[in-house]
Parts: structure tokens; sequence; C-alpha cells
């Protein structure tokens, strides 16, 4: 027997997905993209009497989750199956999006430079129960932000031959960095067949796909990256307060995602991804360790279990400032629910701050606690990377 967690009935999925679907085909979604929207007009995808907002009808997203792989297969650098992203495989990867380092020299918290980067690639490529690599934080100290996406993976890509979770910082940012990868590649099809990356694309929120993540998912799309959509629902500001309702507008930003890229090329990798935070109204924050986005992470991924689709969280972070009781105590609850429930890509090891922050120390001591969650799901004696 297999650990699991159980959240949600399958009626009342049934009944998020439901009104998720229905606000999708009568409410519909803001796409800005010019590109996207165009090719899914193309598509037979009409829009409301606006003509601003793209609507799905309900057979369309049903379609598109049934074409969408159930599970694939990521590889290294040299080409070489490395583990399969689906079922109940779980995969603790760092978090992908800081914006500072915390010196583990000196205890200040400041821009990060490349030999930082560096630094975390070399350490992270050896750690035993950090699955693969992500492009953890900003190198703004001495590279400029327009290029700071494709530096990140060729320093990534020096370094290690693990896969890596990634993604472009601007509109065209995507077709540079795909084209990195294909160096490793005998070919843009050899690229298709043997993907080494996971490329996030963000939803927006209030119903809306930005201009970016339009442009990116197509540049993904073409170039084969199996891709995780990944809103940033945040309950009682852009989505409702209260769990089902939260879930509902998760749904929405994430299966429109999830349609849009099986429109455009039925079969394209996705994984139902999420970066939840709650509300505090009266600090003005937005905690991600909060029990409360821990619960909403736990019931969007049996949602994606349901729809037999690929999962990705941000969950094993913290919101403290420093590697303290805080953070551990943050860091663990979150790996564990993680691992019980089964989210095949887990991004958060090494973060703090609210995501803001990256310590290289955290991500050694995450190690350990990544390598208790999956003792935890290994006492049947079944691993879950290879």
């Amino acid at each position: 027997m297999r650990p699991t967690l159980n959240v949600l009935s399958n009626d009342l999925i049934e009944r998020i997905l439901d009104n998720a679907k229905r606000l999708m085909a009568e409410i519909g979604m803001e796409i800005r993209g010019p590109q996207m929207k165009k090719r899914l007009q193309e598509q037979g995808l009409k829009t409301d009497a606006s003509g601003e907002r793209i609507l799905f009808p309900r057979e369309v997203v049903e379609t598109a989750v049934a074409n969408a792989p159930s599970a694939f297969t990521l590889y290294t650098r040299d080409g070489d199956p490395y583990t399969e992203i689906g079922g109940n495989n779980v995969h603790y990867v760092p978090g992908s999006s800081g914006l500072k380092i915390l010196d583990h020299r000196s205890g200040e918290t400041r821009l990060a430079n490349s030999t930082d980067f560096i630094e975390y690639a070399r350490i992270c490529d050896g750690l035993e129960h950090i699955a693969y690599l992500a492009t953890a934080f900003s190198t703004n100290k001495d590279i400029e932000s327009q290029v700071s996406d494709a530096w990140r993976l060729y320093m990534t890509l020096t370094i290690s031959k693990k896969p890596v979770v990634s993604g472009a910082f601007s509109e065209h940012g995507v077709p540079r960095m795909a084209q990195m990868m294909q160096m490793f590649r005998r070919s843009h099809e050899d690229l298709v067949a043997r993907p080494m990356s996971i490329f996030t694309i963000t939803a927006t929120g209030n119903f809306r796909y930005g201009e970016d993540s339009c442009q990116n998912m197509l540049d993904c799309i073409d170039a084969g990256i199996p891709i995780e959509i990944v809103p940033v629902t945040l309950m009682g500001l852009i989505a409702p307060v209260t769990l089902v309702g939260a879930l509902v507008f998760h749904c929405v930003d994430v299966l429109t995602g999830i349609t849009m890229a099986q429109v455009i090329r039925p079969g394209t990798p996705v994984l139902f991804g999420g970066a939840p935070a709650t509300f505090h109204m009266r600090a003005a924050s937005s905690p991600m360790a909060a029990i409360e986005a821990q619960h909403l992470n736990v019931a969007y991924v049996a949602i994606a279990k349901h729809l037999k689709l690929p999962t990705q969280a941000y969950m094993a972070l913290s919101d403290g400032k420093f590697l303290d009781a805080q953070s551990g105590g943050e860091t663990f609850a979150s790996a564990l629910l993680a691992a019980l429930a089964g989210v095949n890509s887990v991004s958060g090891p090494g973060m703090l701050d609210f995501v803001l922050t990256f310590s290289l120390a955290k991500l050694v001591f995450d190690n350990e606690i990544c390598g208790q969650c999956l003792h935890f799901l290994r006492s049947t004696g079944r691993r879950n990377f290879t």
C-alpha cells in the first residue's frame, strides 16, 4: 500500500469541474496574445459579444483533457531516459522564482550574481533527493534582465546533465532557449521526442492570459517543450476566499491553458500546476506556506489526478526570511503533504520569504526533508524517481 491523501469527494470534484467549464463556456478568457488568439479562432473557437474574450465550449475542454498525456518522460542532457512525470511519482525540485539570495557566508540577503548560480547548480546536481534542477533565482547583479533567462539555462546545461525546470522572462525568450537545448539533440524532432526541460507558463489571473504567457506557450508548443500551467491563485484577493470557490477559479485558469495547448497541438505534455497563496489583508502579504494555501494545493492536485493529468505545485517551501524553526516546520509540513498527494513536480526546496529569496543552506537542509518524505513513500519498496 502507498500512503495517500484524500481531501475531496468525487462528487465535489465533478461539481467544481462543472462550474469551471461553465465559466469557460459562458465568460471565457481574455487572451491578450494576438498570435494565440488568432490561432484559437482559426481552430474554430468563438469570442463573446465584445470580441475580447475567447469562449471555450465544454466539449472542446473535455476533448483537450482527453488528448493531454497522462504521463511523459524527461531525458538527461545526453538524451538518456531520466524519469517519468505522471501517476504518483514524486519529484522535489528547487523553486524557480527567486529575486534575491540569502548569502550563507555573510547572512546578508542580496541580489545574486553568476558565481552564486554556479555554486547553486553544482550543489544541486549532487543532492540525492532533489530530482532535477530549476533556474532557481535571477542573476540580476551582473546580467541584464533581458538575457537572464537564457544565461541561467546556459549555466545549468553547462554544469548538470539532469533535466531542468525553466521559463522565459519575456515575450520572445523561448526560441533562443529552445535553440540552446537543441544543441544537445540531433534535430528539432529529436528535442521534441526527448525533452530535457519543463517550462513554466503563468496564467495572469482575473480570467486573463497576458502577451508573454501566450507567446511563450506557442513557442514551447512549437519547440516540443513540456509546460506547467501555474496560476498564482490569491485567495481573498483575485479569487474567492473559500476553498471551493478558489478551486473553481484555479481550474478555470489551468484548464484554459491545457485547452489552448491541446487545441494548438494535441498531445502536448502539460502539467496541472499552481502557486496559490492566501492574501493577508492587514499585512498586505500573500503567504504561500499558509495552511489554507496548502489545502488548495492538495485539492487541485486531487482534481488533476481525477482528470489523469500530471501535476505540479509550489510546496516544500517557507515564507520565513531565515533558516530557522519556522522555515523547517513550514517546509516539512508541505513537503510531506505533497508526497502524500502524489505531486509529480514539487517546486519549492531552497525558497524563503514568499518565494522571493533563495538559500543554498536551506536547499541542503531541504534535501534531507525531501529524503524523509520519499522514504515514507518508499516504505512499500517502490522508488519514486530514478
